[in-house]
Order: structure tokens, then C-alpha cells, then sequence
């Protein structure tokens, strides 16, 4: 068991009734409800994760504890909070080992992590499943967080794909539970432009089996989502893919990739999007067009910002950006450049996407909107809210933590004015993850 820092993880609220940037706005009246709170190692960092999920009333999150523990922890709606460990060791590598939670249809809890190209970095001194490429585990019962069983060893229980990387899971507005990532799909040549792509699978809860989206029309052949057709260059690609549900249940997709230069690091170039209405089975462009071949490419999917305007200045796109839609129901994608800062451009049917603007968020331009039509984003020790798509902004002090590591439940969009997120406070090697719900004007 993991040890809790105070008594407010018996669902002690916060009482942090803020005054709004703007008497009698939006903002006038927040309250932060620190749900949890536990000790964390610094190898919980990471901007990729979904590490916070809620059903039928109780919350859950994942971290990595001080003793390099996976933890996850149960809050249930009386407000007692379990704790529990999946994985006893987790390897030390910063903002790649963190892990992800995610909910089925049948309350069975998922949990993934300790994975950077699984299972190639895999520790085999300390991991009794270095072998298997989804550190994967599934609790033995719903609603249940006492026992877990690894499934990542079971071919027909684990997600597809090789090479593992940040692992996102999301749930649809049906309660069918997605995971993204990233794999990798050619082997025998090497460190080679191509040869990663990023995955989208499918939980069937009936089956309790895990299909691939996409297709294999490609020059590889290997079941994929999204693969970014670059030839020159280094294979680095960071395919953070984010998966958002809309209240129309539309999956919304967008990515960073690498097509142009031979940058590496966090180094992007262009940002894709796409959206499914029909769960994953066939892929559309904003402008309702049908991607006809899989896997999506920036050739035949949308592409919402690419050279030379991404890279303008000698800059470049950080490897992550984030979806969502605007209160009139059409789709906006956030990136973030190097020079630049916060970026969002919005799908406009008479001129496509804009260009893109600036927008307060923080590192790494993480927003998330509501069935309201708010949209609220991130900031260092801040939160932003706009209720008219950017044309104003209120802001608040908030208890977000690092930059990278506040990071919301996209299934909280379904309850305006109630926004759940976890945040990571360092101190040093270590600190102390939380979770808050944070709510706007009286916000259940």
C-alpha cells in the first residue's frame, strides 16, 4: 500500500474558493476538491499519459510511487480511498515509464506503463515480463482495484504491436474503452526512416480482446492507425496520438509528426487530424471527405500546420498536440512551436484550418473542452477558461504542478463545470502526485 501524505485523500475537500480574474465571471466562484493525494517519484513525470479515469462514481489514477512502485489508487463515492500496486519495480526513464488507467464498459480497470520501445529497453533484472511488449494489466474484478492479473503475455488479452511507447487510453460516450501509442512496424533495417507508426486499438468488451484501427495499404503492410511516410532522415517519430470524444461521440484524433529534416529529439513538423464517426471502423477529414486508404499519412489525412509556416524562423513543433471541439461543434487542434509558444488552429469550412494563433496555455499546449462549449487550458500554476473560442480568457491560480504533468480526464468534457485532472509537485527526485476536480460556478 502506498502512503497517503495527509487525510485529504479520504476525500477531504480543498476549500479553495477562488475569486474570478473577472467579478461575476465564469470564474467567479472555483473550488478545487482535492480528491487524492499520495508520495511520487520523479519517473511519474511525462506529458503523454491519461493517468486519471472515474465510473459509476469513483475515481481512479495511477503514479509511480517513491519506491519506483506502479500505484493505483480507488476513491469510492462514500470517499474511502484504496490503494493498491500493479508493478513492483518500474525502470527509471523519465517521461517514458509513467502509467496510464483506463475504464471498459464493464468497470474492469486497465492499467499499462514501464514502457519505452517494450520490449527492447525492458529490464529483465527487475521486470518478470520483460519479454512480452504491453506491460498490460487488467483487475480481476469491476470497480475492483485488490488484484490484478498481467495480460500483457496473453495474445489474445494483450493490445497489438511491438516497440511499445505512451500508452493513452480513452473511453467513448457508449463506455467503449481506446488506447493509443506508439509501435513500431518494420524491423531488419535498422534505426530507419519509417519504420514507426502509431496504433489505436479498440477494446471489445464482450471478447476481452484488442483489434487495430486502421488498415495495411502502406508499404509495410503491418496493421496500423496513423504512419508518417517519411524516407530521409532519422526513424525518430513521437506519435503521441490524442483520442477526444465529442458529445456527439465523434472520435476526434490528432498527432505530431516528423515528415521533413532529420531532427530528433522532440522535434515535429507537421500535425494530422482525423475523426470517426462509427467508432474507429472508417476514418474522415474535417471536411467530412472519407480517408479511403489505411493507415492515415499526412498525404492522405488532414494536416493541420506543416512547413514552412511549423517551421518558420528555424523552429519546430514539440512531439505532442491535443484535440478537441469549439462550442459551435467544430474541431480545434493545439501544437506548440519552439519559438512561438501555445498554437491552435480551428477548421473553418469556407477556408479549412486557420492559421495558426496563439493561445495562453503552458508547456505543452494542453486544452480540453466541454459539452458547454468551454474550453479550459493549462498553465504553470495556472488555469485559463474561455467560453467564446479564445476571443477572451480568464485566468486563475491553480494547483497544476510541473508543466508537463497536469493533466485532465478527457471524459470530464461530459460534465461542464466540473474538470478532474492529476498533478505532479517535485521536490527533487521526489514530490507528491494529486488529483483535483476542479469546479466552475457551483460545477458538479
Amino acid at each position: 500500500m502506498s502512503r497517503a501524505w495527509s487525510r485529504a485523500a479520504r476525500s477531504l475537500a480543498l476549500a479553495a474558493l477562488i475569486a474570478g480574474a473577472l467579478a461575476g465571471g465564469a470564474w467567479a466562484d472555483v473550488e478545487f476538491v482535492l480528491e487524492m493525494e499520495f508520495d511520487a517519484h520523479e519517473n511519474t513525470r511525462g506529458d503523454y499519459m491519461s493517468p486519471v479515469a472515474a465510473h459509476e462514481g469513483s475515481i481512479y489514477t495511477v503514479w509511480v510511487d517513491s519506491d519506483l512502485r506502479t500505484m493505483v489508487a480507488k476513491k469510492d463515492p462514500e470517499g474511502a480511498v484504496q490503494t493498491n500496486t500493479v508493478i513492483e519495480h518500474t525502470r527509471i526513464d523519465l517521461y517514458h515509464a509513467a502509467p496510464s488507467v483506463g475504464i471498459c464498459r464493464d468497470g474492469y480497470i486497465h492499467v499499462a506503463g514501464n514502457m519505452h520501445n517494450s520490449p527492447y529497453l525492458n529490464d529483465e533484472e527487475t521486470n518478470p515480463h520483460a519479454e512480452h511488449p504491453w506491460q498490460y494489466f487488467v483487475s480481476d474484478a469491476p470497480g475492483d482495484i485488490s488484484s490484478f492479473t498481467f495480460r500483457g503475455g496473453d495474445a489474445d488479452r494483450a493490445p497489438p504491436g511491438e516497440w511499445i511507447s505512451y500508452p493513452y487510453f480513452a473511453r467513448c460516450r457508449d463506455g467503449v474503452l481506446y488506447v493509443a501509442f506508439r509501435h513500431r512496424v518494420r524491423f531488419g533495417t535498422g534505426w530507419s526512416p519509417g519504420i514507426m507508426a502509431s496504433g489505436v486499438a479498440r477494446y471489445d468488451a464482450d471478447a476481452r480482446r484488442w483489434d487495430m484501427l486502421g488498415g495495411t495499404d502502406y508499404e509495410h503492410g503491418e496493421r496500423t492507425t496513423i504512419w508518417v511516410d517519411k524516407q530521409e532522415g532519422t526513424a525518430y517519430q513521437g506519435l503521441k496520438t490524442r483520442i477526444f470524444f465529442c458529445e456527439a461521440n465523434r472520435m476526434h484524433l490528432t498527432w505530431a509528426g516528423q515528415l521533413d529534416g532529420d531532427g530528433g529529439g522532440h522535434d515535429s513538423t507537421h500535425v494530422g487530424y482525423a475523426v470517426s464517426d462509427d467508432g474507429g471502423e472508417a476514418f474522415r477529414r474535417a471536411d467530412g471527405s472519407v480517408i479511403e486508404s489505411l493507415p492515415i499519412t499526412f498525404t492522405s489525412g488532414d494536416t493541420v500546420v506543416e512547413p514552412p509556416v511549423s517551421t518558420e524562423d528555424g523552429s519546430r513543433l514539440y512531439n505532442l498536440s491535443h484535440v478537441g471541439v469549439t462550442a459551435d461543434g467544430v474541431p480545434v487542434v493545439s501544437f506548440r512551436n519552439t519559438e512561438r509558444g501555445a498554437l491552435w488552429s480551428f477548421w473553418r469550412p469556407d477556408e479549412g484550418w486557420t492559421a495558426p494563433e496563439t493561445f495562453p496555455a503552458g508547456f505543452p499546449s494542453r486544452f480540453l473542452s466541454d459539452d458547454s462549449g468551454a474550453i479550459t487550458a493549462s498553465g504553470s500554476g495556472q488555469l485559463h477558461r474561455t467560453l467564446d473560442n479564445g476571443a477572451t480568457w480568464e485566468t486563475i491560480d491553480a494547483p497544476t504542478g510541473t508543466p508537463q504533468n497536469c493533466l485532465f480526464d478527457a471524459a470530464s468534457a461530459a460534465t461542464p463545470g466540473a474538470l478532474r485532472y492529476q498533478a505532479l509537485f517535485m521536490d527533487g527526485e521526489t514530490g507528491v502526485v494529486r488529483v483535483y476536480t476542479a469546479r466552475f460556478g457551483g460545477g458538479e
